[in-house]
């Protein structure tokens, strides 16, 4: 019997191709976004799962809470020299630090730039602590070597031609400074998720000692990663309190920090994650529903044949056998092509979901295939449930006499289905626009200073000392306008924040935090940024600042230019107050600004320039090359640092654009389907009626006007919906465009113009029939 109802539904698949391929196409792209989705989120909460004890290793934080506020810092490394050998509940720890630098390899006289721009320094018990696996050398002979330093496969293969390179001497530049290595070793590619994905290795005493600070292991000023593993059973506040206590007493704070462990699994969040699980379902859900209606569309079609059946004696329990055989046959044809089209773009997941390293995940395939399977289980279920509902009670003579209908309860179920995939398709299409509409408010803003022509460019340390002549050669040039410095590009992700601790009135503690940043004397001027009291640096004015309006209004200064402001133990006079302008993301709220003059102190230019951009590069690239050697030429554009400030938004926005598409499109798939099948619901009425003199528009509304009636009852619905959940995302911004009506109303029309182009279509067609024809069926 089962395998006749396989053959019988194998005919009708390929019978009725028109509905067979509205059902695969449909279904497939829902499980493609689901798998890819799912794949990112299996990504994103898998890191480091495949370290050995990972649930009982931790991560170490200081934080010192003021009310809501609070500064969270690393810990001394001198902190952790030991550990294990005065706290029997540690089993072992491990401290190294992580500079996210360019890397470049000196190659006689070539300078080649790594594509990984982070670099790890590390002492032996690194590898004791983090899996890493060796393809060449091993762990505990890697730092026998003189300044050794240890690479992946992907450095060795493309920046050596080969794996088999330990003893080979090799010269880096980092942050600036060449430093001369010996590989020593060469492991597998880390995977990415990985709170250590490494691609360089180098030695912290090695590396401290090329930067002048050989004391490091005695300094507790110098602050880095630290991760211990605790025995099984130990409670991590426990160990915390007693760390804080000893850390208090030897470092002699006047106040006791709170020391943070987090598990080594749990350390790497993703904001978005919720936001890309609820869409991948949802997308889901779309095409599970597309693919319910056509189902149902394309079983009431053959309720005759089940009408003969069951005046032949078949019962409830082989209209459910035939459903469900029906259901794993498309399930399994789409799983099919999911799974290949799955493979086709995998390469393409790192421009999906935005990642800045490799997307070769170590991942638990125990979880990723039972998801991929009960998802076609949910499908095979629900549309046979929904069928077997719709279509199970039917009586045989209503059937053979052509008077069935799905019944009021069956009419809802469909309606409703119909109605929640317009919800779902509407919502997106006003979330799409609505995130590009806040992406161009971000971008087009004010930022306080004009960022058109202008230009910054790096400055190695021991090329400080040369600024100022490179500064006056090259103004020398008509189209250089002004050159500035400083040690914090504007919009840069990291400054120096000092924070100062005030009580108020109850007794109650709260910081207040100070960006400061080191410029030069024409550090406004180049921005353009302009003055509301006071003047510019002077020449000498070592002691002197530049600080910002909302400094002055958060501290309520009357005079500012009388007053003199405390940072980091040192007094600065303010000899002027600029205008507000945004160092940082629109993301964040502008907050109190401190410029200290200290031209010996920076480590970038910025220049401003008229005429051809292509020019002034090659003439900075020029300067550079002759006044500092020491420095490596790079440039950024401001418009381009300003996109890249938003890369995670646009890529946002990318994905969201991209699944509202595949929404349209299954929508499109189901309303076609939908459609045809009122078309041939209504062929009696519509042959009447053109019998009696209707014509095709007035046929074509009486089809369409249905259609009208569920989009608008979806947009009704659909409107608050996207309304809340844009209100929720833009909480995350310090500043945002309206929620503007006009929005969502386009939202509404454009789903409507979409559902009425694709209806009309089986509508016209439909309409455009022989009367003789469709009376012809009756």
């Amino acid at each position: 019997m089962i395998k006749q109802y396989f053959i019988r539904e194998l005919r009708n698949l390929m019978k009725n191709k028109y509905i067979s391929v509205l059902k695969i196409a449909g279904l497939t792209i829902g499980l493609w976004v689901f798998m890819v989705t799912g794949y990112y989120v299996l990504h994103e909460t898998s890191f480091d799962h495949f370290q050995d004890s990972a649930e009982n290793k931790f991560s170490l934080e200081s934080r010192d809470q003021f009310g809501e506020a609070y500064f969270q810092s690393p810990l001394p490394y001198v902190l952790f020299n030991s550990l294990a050998d005065h706290y029997p509940e540690v089993v072992k720890s491990t401290s190294f630090d992580i500079k996210k630098t360019p890397v470049y390899i000196k190659q006689e006289d070539n300078l080649i730039k790594s594509d990984y721009s982070e670099i790890g320094f590390v002492e032996q018990d690194f590898f004791n602590f983090f899996r890493f696996d060796f393809i060449a050398g091993n762990a505990g002979e890697s730092f026998n070597y003189p300044n050794p330093l240890i690479i992946s496969r992907d450095i060795a293969k493309k920046y050596f031609g080969r794996i088999d390179i330990i003893g080979t001497p090799v010269s880096l530049i980092v942050n600036d400074r060449p430093i001369e290595y010996t590989i020593s070793g060469v492991i597998e590619n880390p995977p990415s998720n990985s709170n250590v994905c490494l691609h360089w290795i180098g030695s912290l005493p090695h590396f401290m000692q090329t930067q002048g600070k050989n004391d490091y292991k005695s300094d507790w000023n110098y602050q880095c990663k630290n991760y211990v593993e605790l025995l099984p059973g130990t409670e991590p506040s426990a160990f915390a309190n007693k760390l804080s206590q000893e850390y208090a007493g030897l470092a002699k704070l006047k106040r006791t920090p709170k020391i943070l462990l987090t598990v080594l699994s749990k350390l790497h969040v993703n904001k978005r994650l919720r936001i890309f699980t609820t869409l991948g379902i949802l997308i889901l859900l779309i095409s599970i529903i597309n693919y319910v209606l056509l189902s149902t569309i394309e079983k009431t079609r053959q309720l005759r044949y089940w009408g003969i059946e069951k005046i032949s004696g078949a019962k409830a329990f082989h209209l459910l056998l035939k459903n469900s055989t029906s259901a794993l046959i498309y399930s399994f044809i789409a799983g099919i092509i999911t799974l290949g089209l799955f493979k086709l773009t995998q390469p393409y997941f790192l421009n999906f979901v935005g990642n800045d390293v490799a997307f070769n995940a170590s991942l638990d395939s125990n979880k990723f295939i039972p998801a991929v399977i009960l998802c076609l289980l949910s499908v095979i279920l629900l549309s046979t449930f929904i069928n077997q509902f719709v279509s199970g009670k039917i009586k045989s003579i209503e059937i053979l006499q052509n008077k069935y209908s799905k019944g009021r309860t069956g009419k809802i179920v469909f309606n409703s289905l119909l109605t929640f995939q317009l919800i779902a398709f509407i919502a997106l299409i006003s979330a799409s626009m609505f995130i590009q509409k806040q992406l161009t408010f971000m971008r087009e803003s004010d930022i306080g200073f004009n960022k058109e022509s202008l230009i910054s460019m790096n400055i190695a340390p021991g090329d400080i000392h040369a600024y100022k002549l490179f500064k006056s050669e090259i103004l020398r040039h008509s189209n250089i306008k002004n050159v500035a410095a400083t040690n914090s590009l504007p919009l840069s992700e990291f400054s120096t924040i000092y924070g100062e601790v005030f009580t108020d009135s109850m007794g109650n503690q709260q910081i207040k935090t100070t960006e400061f940043i080191n410029v030069d004397n024409d550090f406004f001027k180049t921005l353009e940024i302009s003055f509301i009291k006071g003047h510019d640096f002077k020449e000498n004015a070592s002691n002197q600042c530049i600080v910002n309006q909302t400094l002055i209004d958060q501290r309520g200064i009357t005079d500012p230019l009388k007053e003199t402001i405390k940072l980091g133990g040192k007094n600065y006079q303010i000899c002027g107050v600029v205008n507000d302008f945004h160092n940082k993301s629109m993301q964040m709220s502008i907050t109190p600004f401190v410029a200290h003059y200290a031209p010996d102190k920076i480590s970038h230019a910025i220049i401003r320039f008229t005429g051809n951009p292509s020019e002034t590069v090659e003439l900075m690239k020029k300067m550079t090359k002759k006044y500092l050697p020491e420095t490596i030429f790079e440039y950024e554009f401001f418009d381009q640092r300003i996109k890249s400030v938003y890369r995670d938004e646009v890529r946002f926005s990318n994905i969201i654009n991209l699944l509202t598409l595949l929404s349209i499109l299954i929508a499109v798939l189901g309303l076609l389907g939908v459609s045809y099948f009122s078309s041939l619901l209504k062929i009696k009425e519509i042959g009447i009626r053109k019998v009696n003199g209707a014509k095709i528009s007035e046929v074509m509304t009486m089809l369409n006007k249905d259609f009208v009636k569920w989009v608008v009852i979806a947009f009704v619905i659909a409107a608050p919906i996207a309304r809340y959940t844009m209100n929720k995302w833009l909480e995350n911004f310090a500043y945002k465009t309206n929620l503007s009506w006009w929005i969502f109303a386009l939202a509404g029309m454009l789903a409507l113009g979409i559902a009425l182009l694709t209806v009309s279509f089986q509508s016209w067609k439909a309409a455009s029939k022989n009367p003789v024809e469709a009376l012809r069926y009756e």
